[in-house]
């Protein structure tokens, strides 16, 4: 395909403070990555609002990245959104920028959109998660721009046109496959991974596990991740009496996950909400059966197990326990495929 671009901004919420950091947004991550080798005379240019937490510019394998330190403070908005467009005017007057895509909607386009109408640049929007739920105040003003939209499930593009009355083209995330490692023995049950919130319904999980433990005295599950709700997930397995069974993990570089993926038979996913889940992808290519409800991508499979409620999640954790272990990988979305759709958008 032959590019009619030369430099492309994103603009996020966050990103990654290093190439260490593989805990930041990872699709996101990745995507950039593998963009910037499949586009190498394309000069790719991130501005990132909130984290990290300062205001030097770095290289992050090979792309220039902005921080400005925005930190999550209401009362820095303005300014800090002020500063984002200072800073696209001057890096647009060096290089003129081809195209801006900004991550979720919100404060990033927001200004986005102002920034590419003032200069005739075309603008791409990827929602990313809750930005398609109500109450959104960024979300409506979108019905009179000629912005594109992304979405990345079925579910995803369903909300965002239900509550918003807004179109968009579903471009799911895709796996990088080098980074997994073998399959390992066996010596996780259940694997639960995610933020430590509300919307990921851990209460749920350690409800259905701890009625599980019932039938498999000697159950082995972990949880990783960390969040708000950690000290009352702490409390609740310590009350219940399921510290041998049930062991919080904490957080864990993206390496450490897949590894322990590698060495589980079975992620529990019990989230209330996804936009896509890309854990579901990590989990079905560690070759693990997935148990979760109709959220994100969600697809019923003979690997991946959607439920409607409580017990249904108990009675198929209870059928796949009994199930030989699996060795097999499944791939459903490949990022050369998520290149090539968003390549064809900026080239269009």
């Amino acid at each position: 395909m032959t590019n009619s671009i030369t430099h492309i901004v994103f603009l996020t919420p966050g990103f990654a403070e290093s190439e260490k950091d593989s805990t930041t947004i990872p699709a996101l991550q990745i995507y950039l990555k593998s963009l910037s080798d499949s586009l190498p005379g394309v000069q790719l240019t991130v501005i990132s609002f909130q984290f990290p937490f300062n205001h030097e510019k770095y290289i992050w394998n090979g792309i220039s990245i902005f921080p400005l330190n925005g930190r999550n403070k209401k009362y820095k908005k303005i300014f800090i959104w002020q500063k984002a467009k200072t800073l696209l005017k001057s890096i647009h007057q060096k290089t003129p920028i081809d195209y801006v895509h900004s991550f979720w909607l919100g404060e990033c386009s927001f200004i986005g959109e102002k920034f590419a109408k003032r200069n005739g640049i075309k603008h791409l929007i990827t929602a990313m998660g809750q930005d398609v739920l109500k109450p959104n105040r960024y979300a409506k003003p979108l019905l009179k721009s000629d912005s594109k939209i992304i979405t990345l499930s079925n579910n995803h593009r369903n909300d965002l046109k239900q509550n918003f009355d807004l179109n968009s083209h579903i471009i799911p995330w895709g796996l990088a496959t080098n980074e997994f490692p073998e399959r390992q023995k066996i010596t996780i049950d259940i694997l639960g991974v995610g933020s430590l919130n509300a919307v990921k319904n851990y209460a749920v999980f350690i409800e259905v596990i701890s009625a599980l433990i019932d039938v498999f005295p000697k159950l082995k599950v972990e949880i990783i991740g960390e969040g708000e709700k950690y000290y009352t997930l702490r409390k609740v397995i310590e009350t219940e009496g399921l510290e041998k069974n049930i062991t919080l993990i904490g957080k864990l570089p993206r390496e450490q996950v897949l590894l322990k993926m590698a060495k589980a038979k079975i992620l529990l996913h019990t989230s209330e909400y996804e936009s896509f889940g890309y854990v579901f992808l990590e989990a079905l290519y560690s070759g693990m059966h997935i148990i979760s409800f109709d959220v994100g991508s969600a697809q019923n499979s003979s690997r991946w197990h959607v439920c409607e409620n409580n017990k249904e999640l108990f009675d198929m954790l209870l059928k796949t326990m009994s199930l030989a272990e699996n060795t097999e990988r499944e791939l459903i979305y490949r990022i050369e495929e998520t290149i090539f759709k968003y390549t064809e958008i900026y080239n269009a």
